[in-house]
């Protein structure tokens, strides 16, 4: 289905992963699970007579005593979102640092591969409670997670120098449409059961049958990076290769400290993904909040989606013209911008999330894509495992900031306060990005 003539073999299936994990990416954590997860959470209260919705005054309007049941369940999930991404954070620097050993990169990339899609399955089952749930789709979520930081440092294995911004960028435009196509084929079961056609008992098998359909997309379009990348940039396996990685961690901690600018680069990389990461994992759960119903905000997903394919093939063309530092910048902007407007968005403004979807379509490959080359660009080739590892840190704690911010305030000030205080991590990022210098740095004695 994806030829991309243009790429080389390894170029290719190093993209390829991209269309596999954006399924799950897609389908399971940022539209399905948290539907799911709210029908297990409140199927006791709802059991009770609690209805999501009842008629005031001839309107259907959300019933208070259910959104006071669901507020715990909401915030447990952001609280959870935050610890799966501290979790992979603390890690991420010792398995780069073991990675790069000969012949580790693939075997725990494969080994993390199988533990999410174990997991993904695992939640597909239904019949658990809320507890049980949210303990499969941790499991699954840190496979899927520390896969992704091994997938990263593959970047510096299949391509250039030159080519890795648009390499990069292709990987997320393919992966933001190829993802459509499972995720089309999975939900045509939950959409007969929201536009009523089939009952609503059948709500759970429907988004089961959707997940497995997402799982299997991920394992298969998964086989061609396992089969034709290989890591190229290695030291010979020893006896002790966990000891020694330690020993190597610490050191790349102080190369990281010297390689200033790099340093300064991450600090930047996570303020602004943090924001980034948290519209992609709780853009459904912080709708539901603001009132808006699933079905508009599956179709704002869909079209972040198809708006972001174009988006990130054209923010690589504009990174050629203007730089990538002036891309960040850009980035930023469409983010903060897009805040601002979630900020503003009321019960009986809900149409402007179809405004936020738009804009923020613009920018998120492209910022996400971008960020992953421009740090490429900056480190060691020979250490580019080591400093993927502490990329990756920087990139899961964004992503325990804001959904830990959002889920603190959220109670007294309200979702859409919580959500502006976002602005924050944007604005300092963007101070911190004016001293950054593009290219590959120099260690500082």
């Amino acid at each position: 289905m994806f030829k991309l003539p243009k790429l080389s073999k390894k170029e290719r299936a190093w993209v390829l992963y991209d269309v596999a994990n954006s399924a799950f990416i897609l389908t399971v954590i940022t539209v399905l699970f948290p539907i799911l997860y709210e029908l297990v959470f409140m199927a006791p209260h709802v059991s009770d007579g609690i209805a999501k919705y009842i008629m005031v005054g001839g309107e259907e309007v959300l019933n208070p005593a259910y959104t006071s049941f669901w507020e715990d369940g909401s915030r447990i999930f952001k609280y959870l979102t935050s610890f799966i991404a501290l979790t992979v954070a603390v890690f991420s620097p010792l398995m780069g640092a073991w990675s790069n050993y000969r012949g580790n990169k693939k075997k725990f990339f494969k080994i993390f591969l199988t533990i999410g899609i174990i997991g993904g399955v695992g939640i597909a089952i239904p019949g658990y409670d809320w507890v049980i749930l949210l303990c499969l789709f941790t499991i699954s979520s840190l496979g899927y997670n520390f896969t992704n930081v091994l997938y990263d440092a593959f970047l510096v294995d299949v391509t250039s120098e030159d080519r890795m911004d648009e390499v990069s960028a292709t990987g997320y435009a393919w992966g933001y449409i190829g993802s459509l196509v499972p995720f089309f084929v999975g939900i045509i079961p939950y959409a007969l059961v929201t536009f009523g056609i089939l009952d609503e008992s059948f709500s759970h098998l429907a988004i089961s049958f959707a997940f497995i359909i997402s799982i299997i997309w991920w394992g298969y379009y998964s086989l061609p990076i396992i089969r034709d990348v290989d890591q190229t940039y290695n030291i010979e396996q020893v006896d002790n290769s966990l000891g020694l990685s330690f020993g190597r961690l610490r050191e790349t901690f102080k190369d990281i400290r010297k390689y200033r600018m790099i340093f300064i680069f991450l600090i930047a990389y996570l303020l602004f993904i943090d924001v980034v990461n948290t519209v992609i994992r709780l853009a459904t759960n912080i709708g539901g909040d603001l009132g808006i119903g699933s079905a508009t905000m599956l179709g704002v997903i869909v079209m972040v989606q198809v708006i972001a394919f174009p988006s990130a093939i054209l923010y690589s063309r504009m990174i050629k013209k203007f730089g990538g530092k002036a891309m960040l910048f850009y980035g930023i902007f469409v983010y903060a911008i897009a805040v601002f407007i979630v900020y503003k968005i009321t019960i009986d403004t809900t149409y402007l999330m179809w405004v936020v979807g738009a804009i923020v379509g613009t920018a998120q490959g492209g910022i996400q894509s971008l960020s992953r080359s421009f740090f490429a660009k900056m480190v060691p080739v020979e250490k580019s495992n080591d400093f993927f590892g502490f990329f990756s840190v920087f990139g899961r704690f964004g992503g325990i900031i804001s959904p830990f911010i959002i889920a603190s305030f959220q109670a007294s000030i309200g979702i859409n306060q919580a959500v502006l205080l976002l602005l924050v991590p944007l604005g300092i990022a963007a101070v911190i990005l004016i001293f950054v210098k593009e290219g590959r740095v120099a260690l500082v004695e």
